[in-house]
């Protein structure tokens, strides 16, 4: 019988290696309980994640009464899920969102399907009274932050909801050293993943109505509009585990371990860690060695059988948990000094991701017009008809209906050189109006 994912997992796992990446358990050493016993299906005897029984309300109660929300809710489609419930719940067909450059493809792909216009901000003046909605990303994936206290004013200021892409900040509620949740700094709805930093499976997330200007019938409607049918209560029960963990978690002790171990490598190497906001996502810079974070990566992976997060063309990201052990800390440290130290330097491209600037048509007729496929090469000056991210993380780095520009096209064409994943690009093609 031939079952090739199956198998690939299984010789993943029976390498034993060392995760610097999600999900937040690192390789099961978080998961408390067997969660297989957990994969049944809406019955009468069981559960509807949907409904109203008194199993599962009880469970998003005691997640709102833990992040102090209005209502919260368990989902098992990850933040991805919950942006489009967001958008959905806030914006009507035919208005405009005000996004973060930053953003996740999947309030592009949101907008899209439903009509929405974008307007790219990036500036808290850049918020207008002609937008129905603001979204930021916040953090993103090198652990900064946005200043949510601030927009909530601005934003409130012209009775415009907020809406915060939290899916790398589930832990910002939890105990000692860690900033702020938006839950608690004026955002009206936030979305996060509880297996990016927390010990649920993949999948688990949480979506939150922190005030009174969203309506919450519209957002009940939109969430059985978007949600699977059939969740899975494996990652359910384990997203209600991680309320429940992190309630517990006192992360003063992972915390020192970060700073420890970013002191450590940067008194004895030139791998400079940089700063920011969340001090258990560290972010190496190799440039002074002038290797890619690509490289480092791929090294890692197969001679240390060390799994980062993501990398780019100067850095690596590393996600730690409370799961993270010392020894993980180690075994990075001496291989990260043996990478600088046997590797001969490279010329990398010194470039920066560009951010989307604005629209020329709205993301919608981007993706419904006539389109013809062609040379990312000579696409310069074309209309996008997709949206373009490297994944991780998933920020756009062409937005589906922007004009595409030279340096796009030019920081594509590096990362593709360093064998990136690059969502949009088929075979050094793109699609464009």
């Amino acid at each position: 019988m031939e079952t090739p994912i199956l198998n690939q997992l299984e010789h993943y796992h029976n390498q034993n290696r060392i995760s610097f990446a999600m999900p937040g358990h690192k390789n099961m050493r978080g998961l408390a309980v067997n969660l297989s016993m957990c994969d049944v299906t809406e019955l009468s005897a069981t559960l509807n994640l949907l409904g109203d029984d008194t199993t599962i309300t009880r469970a998003n109660e005691l997640l709102s009464e833990f992040y102090r929300t209005k209502k919260s809710y368990i989902l098992t489609g990850g933040s991805t899920a919950g942006v489009k419930v967001m958008i959905l719940s806030a914006v009507n067909p035919g208005e405009t969102l005000a996004i973060s450059p930053d953003c996740h493809m999947s309030v592009i792909n949101t907008c899209a399907i439903s009509g929405i216009d974008v307007k790219v901000i990036t500036d808290i003046n850049d918020i207008t009274p002609d937008v129905s909605a603001v979204l930021v990303t916040s953090p993103n994936y090198y652990g900064q932050t946005k200043d949510i206290s601030n927009l909530s004013e601005k934003c409130h200021s012209l009775n415009i909801p907020l809406l915060v892409d939290e899916a790398h900040g589930a832990h910002f509620i939890g105990k000692y050293g860690l900033p702020k949740s938006a839950t608690i700094l004026g955002a009206d709805l936030v979305c996060q993943s509880a297996h990016k930093t927390l010990n649920a499976l993949t999948g688990a997330a949480y979506l939150h109505i922190c005030s009174d200007s969203i309506s919450l019938n519209r957002v009940r409607t939109m969430l059985r509009a978007v949600h699977t049918s059939s969740p899975s209560y494996m990652i359910a029960a384990s997203a209600d585990i991680a309320r429940a963990t992190l309630s517990e978690c006192d992360y003063r002790e992972i915390i020192r371990e970060c700073c420890e171990f970013k002191d450590a490598i940067s008194r004895q190497t030139k791998i400079k860690a940089l700063e920011n906001d969340d001090p258990t996502r560290i972010v190496l810079d190799f440039s002074e060695y002038k290797l890619s974070g690509f490289s480092v990566s791929e090294k890692l992976a197969e001679r240390y059988m060390i799994d980062v997060e993501m990398a780019d063309l100067k850095n690596i990201v590393l996600i730690v948990t409370p799961y993270t052990r010392h020894s993980d800390f180690m075994s990075l440290f001496h291989a990260l000094k043996e990478i600088v130290t046997d590797t001969n330097q490279l010329i990398i491209p010194d470039i920066s991701a560009p951010v989307i600037k604005t629209r020329t048509i709205s993301p919608g007729k981007g993706l419904y017009s006539p389109t013809e496929t062609v040379e990312l090469s000579h696409a310069i000056g074309r209309i996008a008809a997709v949206s373009v991210c490297m994944y991780p993380p998933g920020s756009t780095i062409i937005c589906m209906g922007e004009e595409i520009t030279k340096d796009a096209v030019e920081y594509i064409g590096a990362v593709l050189e360093e064998s990136a994943d690059v969502v949009g690009i088929t075979d050094g093609k793109i699609d464009v109006v």
